[in-house]
């Protein structure tokens, strides 16, 4: 297992399932486009990109695109 100190941020769960088990650290998922309007989950993304810091793995299609660039700009 690779052991990764900052936060993970993937879009869905299946991305989230695959990461479980390659990497030993905390990952979050986007649950797609409900990000938009999950602020509880933008806070936390929030909280460990201040605490820990974040590495954000996104699909390279539009809605990874959309999804990466919000969060850039949110945080």
């Amino acid at each position: 297992m690779l052991k990764v100190k900052q936060a993970v941020i993937v879009e869905g769960k299946y991305d989230k399932i695959k990461l479980d088990s390659i990497i030993d650290g905390v990952i979050v998922q986007t649950n797609g486009y409900s990000i938009f309007k999950d602020k509880e989950k933008l806070a936390l993304i929030r909280f460990y990109a201040e605490k820990t810091g974040i590495i954000i793995l996104t699909d390279s299609d539009s809605a990874g695109f959309k999804i990466r660039n919000y969060l850039k700009g949110a945080i």
